[in-house]
This record gives structure tokens, C-alpha cells and sequence, in this order.
């Protein structure tokens, strides 16, 4: 009888460490990592060795509806036309994302021109004006 009880208990406390070991692990693997500098232009490196042009712009931005609506139509011009996806980042701007677009603006434009953001711009309001 004092064999069973000795090996319930040590099955009971064998048992209990190993359920918190693993809600130790789910709690870490759970946590946000907001990257650092490194992360960010390698993630910049990567996408623009995929093609994958991604334009980010950080904070508040208020519009009236038809800036709105132009900003709309801009954003889909951007990715039909040339495959740069412009993506609102938020409010919370992490070294990682500051890298990360930092990067990415040069890969866009060696790829597309000094002065793409410019001229896509221009382009996209004569467009704008003609379907409206």
C-alpha cells in the first residue's frame, strides 16, 4: 500500500511539472517580438528579391472622403501598374519597421526611378480626373 501511494504521488508531481513546463513554453512562444534593425532590412532584403514591393506610411492620417476614395484608387493603381503594394503601417513604429521601409524605399527606387512616388503620383490623378 505504501508503494502505490509513493508512486501516486511521484506520478502526481511528475505530472504537475510537466504541465507547467509546457505553459512556460505556450507563454514565451506566445510573446510579441518587435524585431530590431537586422530584422527588418533582412525582411526588405527578402521581399525585394521576390518582387515584393511593399510601401508603408506611419501614424494618423485623416482625409476627407474624396481623399479617400483618391488614396483608394492610388493604392490600386500602385500595385496593377507597377506591383508596389501602399499599406497603411499604423500608429507603432518599431526599429524593424523603420528599417524595413527605410530599405525597401531604395529596392523601389532602383527599381522604378529616384523619383517614383512622384510621377506615379501625377499619373495616377490625370487617371483619377478622366474616370470621374
Amino acid at each position: 500500500m505504501r508503494n502505490i501511494l509513493t508512486f501516486i504521488l511521484i506520478f502526481t508531481f511528475a505530472l504537475s511539472h510537466s504541465q507547467s513546463e509546457k505553459e512556460n513554453n505556450r507563454i514565451e512562444n506566445d510573446s510579441i517580438f518587435y524585431g530590431n534593425c537586422e530584422s527588418g532590412t533582412k525582411r526588405a532584403i527578402k521581399d525585394a528579391e521576390n518582387k515584393l514591393y511593399k510601401s508603408y506610411s506611419y501614424g494618423l492620417i485623416l482625409r476627407t472622403k474624396e481623399e479617400s476614395e483618391f488614396s483608394e484608387f492610388y493604392q490600386k493603381y500602385m500595385k496593377s501598374k507597377y506591383g508596389i503594394l501602399i499599406k497603411d503601417g499604423g500608429c507603432v513604429r518599431s526599429d524593424d519597421s523603420k528599417c524595413y521601409s527605410k530599405k525597401m524605399k531604395e529596392f523601389i527606387k532602383k527599381e522604378f526611378g529616384n523619383d517614383v512616388f512622384e510621377r506615379t503620383l501625377k499619373e495616377a490623378k490625370e487617371l483619377y480626373k478622366k474616370t470621374e
